[in-house]
């Protein structure tokens, strides 16, 4: 018997807590199987402050274990509240601020992604705060994301 690959219906994820710390931040944990992310937007909730900072979002593998980037890094110091970042289809997609954080058209993404963690990877710590949303298809009966705490 031949199966028709369906994709049902988007499931959609909101951590709300995205403090703009040094190092990695862990944002949305993969467990059970694989999945496809067709969205992944941040919103600045309260400004983010003046030190220097870049950002990118990485996804890091449980097996093999490795971090890979999903993103360019991108300066993001004194981003108001409201700005939106949105990511472009490049190979490397670049994270783009949008300080009015409306857009017209925001690509397609299309991030298969296995059992492991997606991360906001900044240079250094900052004051501030970035809501991230994604939308993602699970691959597998058994996939499960969650919000990191």
């Amino acid at each position: 018997m031949t199966v028709i690959f369906d994709k049902g219906f988007s499931q959609t994820l909101e951590k709300s807590d995205g403090a703009v710390l040094a190092g990695q931040d862990d944002l949305f944990t993969i467990t059970g199987g694989p999945i496809l992310v067709t969205d992944f937007v941040g919103i600045v909730t309260t400004i983010i402050g003046n030190n220097v900072s870049t950002c990118h979002i990485d996804h890091a593998v449980t097996t093999p274990a490795a971090d890979i980037p999903l993103s360019t890094s991108e300066a993001i110091e004194t981003d108001a509240a409201g700005t939106s970042y949105t990511f472009t289809t490049d190979a490397l997609p670049v994270l783009t601020p949008t300080t009015a954080g409306a857009k017209m058209l925001i690509p397609r993404l299309a991030w298969l992604l296995p059992i492991g963690t997606i991360k906001a990877h900044c240079s250094v710590a900052n004051t501030g705060n970035i809501k991230w949303y994604m939308s993602y298809f699970m691959l597998s009966q058994f996939s499960k994301v969650v919000a990191v705490a």
